[in-house]
């Protein structure tokens, strides 16, 4: 599977890479790696997800979910957000811009786990077979709108 979503995902990761002080990022499907552009190897990156993971697990109940985490440790910071099962991880190095990186992560993770879905499930298209489904008006005014649904 990370051999069909790299392409498709690797410019707007790199984008992210060097946007503001992030010296590192990687993400993660589940607890298996999809891309990794930190400064070190994929299985400690892969282990860096797992960690996060592990603490959402730890720190979620049943009222809450926890899906920012973000870690200070000597000259650098540690960003690890998740959105269903994408968890996006960035290494930055000026604490201030953490609400940034915080947003600009939630936007990458919810086009990324739609790409997911639609690699997935391929089969699982709207009934026309195209990336809109028609929406008839209630008072059959013969106007429709297309709308684009979202996982």
């Amino acid at each position: 599977m990370p051999a069909s979503i790299i392409p498709s995902l690797r410019a707007a990761f790199e984008r992210l890479k060097h946007g503001g002080s992030v010296s590192g990022a990687c993400l993660g499907w589940r607890r298996q790696l999809l891309l990794n552009l930190t400064p070190y190897e994929d299985f400690r990156a892969e282990k860096l997800i797992g960690a996060i993971l592990d603490a959402r697990a730890h720190f979620a109940t049943t009222e809450r979910s926890v899906e920012t985490f973000w870690f200070g440790f000597d000259g650098v910071f540690v960003l690890g957000t998740c959105y269903r099962d994408c968890t996006l991880v960035l290494l930055h190095t000026r604490a201030h811009e953490v609400d940034f990186l915080k947003s600009a992560s939630r936007t990458m993770l919810e086009d990324a786990q739609l790409l997911i879905q639609s690699l997935l499930h391929p089969g699982d298209e709207v009934a026309d077979g195209g990336d809109t489904q028609p929406l008839v008006d209630e008072d059959d005014s013969g106007q429709s709108t297309n709308w684009i649904p979202r996982a």
